[in-house]
């Protein structure tokens, strides 16, 4: 039905619409690790703990990565940025390949405020 309403012109109220997320983005260096790291440590590994760990806690959801040259983005997404970062904290801080991580905590879509930790 909501497809009908938005192709007739009927918008949603703004008390219907859904607030932007907040977001916990992490920056993987992609070369600048040790060689065995990236022998021993893979990104799907690291995706699966953080799934598990998100969905356990009800933190939000792991929206995917962008995998870059130099470097992968692995994207998350929660109604609480802060949050969120604490409940994944350990897993990025215990697994190889996140060693020297950027991870961005964001206080609502783009352009909100935001922190920036270096793991």
């Amino acid at each position: 039905m909501d497809f009908f309403k938005n192709l007739f012109g009927k918008k949603q109220s703004p008390q219907n619409s859904k607030p932007s997320e907040q977001a916990v983005l992490v920056y993987l260096d992609g070369s600048g690790l040790p060689d065995e790291v990236y022998e021993k440590c893979d990104l799907a590994t690291i995706e699966d703990r953080l799934i598990e760990v998100i969905e356990q806690k009800k933190l939000g959801e792991f929206d995917g990565n962008e995998i870059g040259p130099n470097e992968t983005t692995l994207f998350m997404y929660g109604p609480d940025a802060e949050k969120l970062f604490a409940g994944i904290e350990s897993t990025l801080r215990n697994y190889p390949l996140c060693n020297g991580a950027r991870v961005v905590v964001r206080h609502g879509g783009p352009g909100s405020s935001e922190k920036e930790i270096k793991l």
